[in-house]
């Protein structure tokens, strides 16, 4: 008799009734993703803010591009000096520099970051594509409607073009394993050596690729790669040297305070206090706000420790037992990136610094819920898994939602009032910049507590004041201006700007303008 033909069991995600939902899924993966592209498109779009972000980075990386299609290298041409720029490498400058070598309008530079974006969606997919055949369409889910990640499609800053080129470098890995050769070795090393000179956070995709290699016992590809990173960062390195690192990342590294420097440095003691009081701020509050957007909305900020249990701690303990059991290259990226993370100053500690790990969080978290999910449920997991999904999905729609009406009311008005949507202290900050652009000398020199949008506005030249106690150092560091902002924006103008000025009224600095609520005064310097 010949061998009984072996019959072809049920697939484990197979329904009670009988629905493979696992082989669907696999079956029509291409056009899943597409759907989810064109959702990530449409609420993008919906979402979209055509006004620059208030932060003053955003400012900074437009006059950086504009520096370099002028033939002055990474030059600060806001400032009187014009020195060469050491605190942020030239990458994002370089993907700008397109827009202003067309003079195109502000708005045209948010094109960059929201292909980041788009970039990054698609990448991601393709980088998890394998994991689980269905598992991997979850987190691409979630991710195109998170909020956070959607709010950075539309502000000109490094988060989301830093993303796409990790995520790239981790996609050339992969294909290196799969067919080897120098030349797919040499694209990961260039891929992550770029996003290192976007972010200098990059330098975590140095070391995680390292390790990474090292575990898999690959040495000779671990030398060739780290020798590759080291050898095209290095002439960045030795011109940021030649400059000097004034202002530089490292020096405001190690400050107690950025905004403080009169706190001074912090030893080794202060070190250990900022890791634990970053894993409180990361863990307890911005972590669990990225994974479940609507914390706040829902009247649940006061139960985010709940929040960390069911969606931080998942992440987290998916990360490390994929780390002991078969890491991937960008497992050990993220544990090095979130290491970092908890000794930057808490005062710049924020969900922004953290977008980078979001999808690889979002994948973790969905690895960890598959498994207790499917541990309880056995092979009727799959609509439990369906509800929370709907939940998580509810938690970041409801949360955008608010942003998509703000900004499609903002934008009605924006061709009739530039400043639409802004509050009123920055509408006030807005407008006091184009009156000095409309009523002072084109080589005039500005105080401003934020020179780059200034400069965005006013086409002025502009510098900060010292953030210094010491009323001389700062009185004399002031006098060289021409005129004086004392805007409403930040709580250091308060603190060490108006205790100098205010008592030389019509002494030294007479008021020539004064507008908006609450108002911005423009003080002109008696010389």
């Amino acid at each position: 008799m010949g061998r009984k033909k072996k019959i072809p069991t049920q697939n484990k995600a197979t329904t009670e009734g009988g629905f493979d939902f696992t082989g669907w899924a696999a079956k029509h993966s291409r056009w899943l993703l597409i759907s989810i592209l064109a959702l990530f498109i449409l609420i993008s779009l919906l979402m979209f803010d055509p006004k620059p972000f208030v932060g003053g980075d955003n400012a900074a990386y437009v006059s950086l591009s504009k520096s370099l299609v002028q033939g002055k290298g990474l030059s600060e041409i806001w400032t009187p000096e014009g020195k060469a720029h050491t605190q942020y490498p030239f990458g994002f400058p370089l993907l700008l520099a397109p827009i202003s070598l067309l003079k195109m309008p502000y708005v045209w530079y948010k094109l960059i970051p929201w292909l980041s974006g788009f970039l990054s969606l698609l990448a991601f997919g393709l980088l998890i594509k394998d994991d689980k055949k269905i598992l991997y369409i979850l987190p691409l889910f979630l991710l195109a409607i998170n909020p956070y990640f959607l709010e950075y499609t539309h502000w000109v800053l490094s988060e989301l073009p830093f993303t796409i080129f990790v995520l790239l470098t981790f996609l050339f890995l992969q294909r290196w394993e799969e067919k080897g050769g120098y030349l797919w070795l040499s694209r990961v090393i260039l891929s992550a050596v770029f996003a290192n000179h976007i972010r200098s956070a990059g330098i975590a995709l140095y070391l995680g690729i390292f390790i990474y290699l090292l575990f898999k016992r690959k040495f000779k590809a671990s030398a060739v790669f780290i020798a590759g990173c080291i050898a095209l960062t290095l002439p960045w390195a030795m011109r940021n040297s030649h400059y000097g690192t004034s202002g530089g990342y490292l020096e405001q590294f190690l400050m107690r305070d950025p905004y403080q420097p009169e706190l001074g440095l912090l030893g080794i003691g202060g070190l250990f206090q900022r890791f634990f009081a970053n894993i409180e701020i990361y863990f307890t509050s911005a972590l669990p706000r990225m994974l479940f957007p609507a914390a706040d909305k829902w009247g649940l900020s006061g139960g985010l420790i709940i929040i960390m249990l069911l969606t931080v701690i998942p992440a987290v303990t998916a990360l490390i037992a994929r780390i002991i059991k078969n890491p991937k290259g960008y497992d050990w990226f993220v544990l090095i990136y979130l290491g970092m993370s908890l000794l930057w100053p808490e005062a710049w500690s924020d969900i922004r610094f953290l977008l980078p790990l979001l999808p690889f969080l979002l994948f973790y978290l969905a690895q960890a819920y598959q498994y207790v999910l499917s541990f309880i449920f056995k092979r009727k997991a799959l609509w439990p898994g369906v509800m929370l999904l709907f939940l998580i999905a509810a938690a970041n729609v409801s949360t955008g939602w608010n942003r998509i009406g703000s900004n499609l009311e903002a934008r009605k008005y924006h061709s009739q009032d530039k400043y639409s949507g802004y509050d009123s202290a920055w509408r006030s900050f807005f407008t006091a910049a184009e009156w000095v652009k409309n009523n002072t000398p084109e080589n005039s020199i500005v105080v401003s507590r934020k020179p780059t949008l200034f400069y965005l506005g006013a086409e002025r030249k502009a510098y900060c004041y010292p953030f210094t106690t010491q009323q001389d150092s700062l009185l004399k560091a002031i006098e060289r201006a021409d005129f004086v902002m004392v805007e409403p924006v930040s709580g250091t103008g308060q603190r060490y700007l108006i205790p100098v000025v205010q008592p030389l009224l019509d002494k030294k600095f007479k008021i020539i303008y004064a507008n908006g609520n609450p108002p911005t005064y423009v003080l002109q310097v008696i010389k």
